[in-house]
């Protein structure tokens, strides 16, 4: 039965459909948040690079229990010194269009295009600092392309033959490296070291990757993007010739635009008209306590892909009336963010999310607890991190925050702010339960530091494009962000705050300078950076960065930004895993249940995962 969920749907029509959906094979859900590109050279979104997951793959990828695997290329080697990664192609994979009719093989070609295309400034590639961090020569092309400074002299515009990135043949590929980067190959699962067709990237030209419709990409991945129509839907049907299309079970994936999506996906979910849906904790705790919709849900899968942090910005370009000279001087003391990292009660925040054990999802550190470890350490228990990570789950701390309240006083009307400070708290309307922890944030933090100190505003910002208006523009004081990792390395979680970063701009924070002008925290990434022998050492080197984020409380580290329940016909145990790149967002390998997955088989399922886990890891 086809439907179409439009803008305009209310949701009288859209219950009118039934149940007739009980029997459709498709995997439908419901999306509230429009992509604003298909051009996955240039895109660091989530949102946006979740469809290239789905129909481009990349050189390898992950399987459910997070082992490496051929993708499109079939074996690879590196070097004695770590130099020089040479990737095999298959000659089985196919480039085809929205109708998925082959256009051409995907050769070594494709994937220097892409990388000569992200290189080049005038693209704009958010992942280009990525790409050119570790591919020898390609920082110096990259800059030879950017328009300088004013006052500032050009760089050098440099051949691409000195880019360390080369199709010997056409199923050979070679990069050659900046230094030994042992974590190299997690990268190329990430969409910087996604391959493009030559040809017809020159044939679109300003139109690749427009978000108009399904023909301005190519696809050679386990879906096809067989239907687009912004604000209507996307239909992604299955590639007949993927080189691994037996692997590819769910046939067609259908996602509706509805700007309601938040609020009516439970009901359609339990009508049988869609097949996933977030579940909020007062829905959740109805259908829990009723026999007839509680094996309807299951908790959320924590992954841990992603970390949720509170961020101050330090580059406020919000409205006039919500006084950002005033709160430049606010943010700007040391004393004031200190007085809210301490008064919040994360505890009570997450308790709009998960209800039951808030516990679970709360973590003191930026980068996530068991994402890389050495030695059988885990990263946040290294060097300077371990010290935040032993102070306990909740650092809410009423004394501390008092008296660092009473010292920004002072500190502030003497710099001549004027009280009490106005805190825009911005959220993303479309984004389940944000609205409620925003109230429950301004309450908990006005009640405990006064509001005499400081006037939380919380406004909604646009469900579509929220990133682009208010985060990337600077359009909030305190805002909850997240990051997910790009690649197998601390590193990957310095991104957000470095220089020309759009989280909370923490260049343009006044002091935390050395004495050769560079920026404190910039430097302490630098110095981590430059330690490519010593694993400990370089970890131990990154723990140091982190942990001057958080001991000036430039950042709030808040947990994980899930918890609670989920509807869904998907078994999450059957998806990809890996704690960086794309895995998690791809559907290949899933099928759809015939009931929906409760809370019981959920953690049976769960249990089963971490027994094959650990037979894996001792070689059964």
């Amino acid at each position: 039965m086809k439907r179409t969920l439009t803008l305009l749907l209310t949701l009288l029509m859209i219950l009118s459909l039934g149940n007739a959906r009980a029997q459709d094979a498709t995997y439908t859900t419901l999306y509230s948040g429009e992509v604003t590109t298909l051009n996955y050279l240039t895109t660091a979104t989530t949102n946006e690079f979740a469809v290239a997951a789905n129909v481009i793959d990349t050189l390898v990828e992950y399987d459910r229990l997070g082992q490496v695997q051929p993708s499109l290329a079939e074996d690879w080697k590196v070097s004695e010194d770590g130099l020089t990664w040479t990737f095999y192609l298959r000659k089985d994979a196919q480039w085809v269009n929205g109708a998925g009719e082959p256009y051409a093989e995907v050769k070594a070609d494709d994937f220097v295009a892409a990388a000569q295309y992200i290189l080049d400034a005038a693209n704009a590639s958010s992942t280009a600092d990525i790409l050119y961090s570790v591919v020898d020569g390609a920082e110096a092309y990259y800059q030879g392309t950017a328009t300088p400074e004013e006052g500032e002299e050009p760089a050098p515009e440099m051949p691409w033959e000195t880019v360390g990135i080369k199709a010997l043949d056409d199923y050979t590929l070679e990069y050659q490296l900046n230094s030994p980067i042992p974590y190299f190959l997690s990268m190329t699962t990430y969409v910087c070291f996604m391959p493009v067709n030559r040809q017809f990237l020159e044939e679109k030209g300003a139109g690749f990757g427009l978000a108009t419709g399904n023909d301005t990409i190519l696809y050679n991945g386990a879906y096809v993007l067989s239907e687009f129509k912004p604000q209507e839907k996307r239909v992604y049907t299955k590639n007949a010739v993927n080189w691994d299309a037996d692997n590819v079970l769910i046939e067609t994936i259908e996602q509706l635009y509805n700007k309601e999506a938040t609020t009516l996906s439970p009901e359609l979910y339990q009508r049988g008209e869609i097949d996933e849906a977030s579940i909020d904790s007062a829905i959740a705790n109805e259908w829990l306590s009723n026999p007839e919709t509680a094996d309807l849900i299951r908790p959320v899968r924590q992954s841990g892909f992603y970390t949720y942090f509170y961020a101050l910005n330090f580059r406020p370009e919000f409205d006039a009336s919500y006084e950002p000279e005033n709160w430049k001087i606010a943010v700007n003391n040391e004393n004031f963010r200190l007085s809210i990292a301490a008064g919040l009660d994360r505890l009570k925040a997450m308790l709009v999310i998960e209800p039951d054990n808030p516990e679970a999802i709360i973590f003191n550190t930026i980068t996530p607890p068991n994402f890389v470890n050495v030695n059988g350490l885990d990263y946040v228990n290294i060097g300077e991190l371990a010290r935040i990570t032993e102070q306990g789950l909740n650092t809410f701390n009423a004394q501390k925050a008092l008296e660092h309240r009473d010292l920004a006083k002072e500190e502030l009307v003497a710099a001549g702010a004027a009280l009490p400070i106005k805190v825009l708290m911005s959220y993303n309307p479309a984004v389940t339960s944000w609205a409620e922890e925003c109230q429950v944030v301004e309450q908990q933090l006005e009640e405990l530091l006064g509001s005499d100190y400081i006037d939380i505003i919380v406004e909604a910002g646009p469900s579509s494009g929220f990133l682009s208006a208010v985060r990337r523009a600077g359009q909030y004081a305190l805002l909850k962000c997240n990051w997910g990792p790009d690649y197998a390395d601390p590193e990957t979680y310095t991104d957000p705050f470095s220089l020309g970063g759009t989280y909370n701009f923490i260049e343009f924070a006044e002091g935390y300078t050395d004495a050769d002008g560079n920026k404190t925290y910039n430097n302490l990434v630098d110095a981590a950076k430059a330690i490519t022998g010593d694993l400990m050492a370089r970890y131990e080197a990154f723990a140091k960065a982190e942990a001057f984020l958080i001991d000036h409380a430039f950042v709030i580290p808040f947990g994980y930004g899930s918890g609670g329940y989920v509807a869904s016909r998907l078994n999450p145990f059957e998806s990809q895993y890996a704690p960086f790149g794309l895995s998690n967002e791809r559907y290949k390998g899933q099928s759809l249940l015939e009931e929906p997955m409760n809370t019981d088989r959920y953690f049976d399922a769960y249990d089963q995962w971490l027994a094959d886990r650990d037979a894996l890891a001792q070689g059964n």
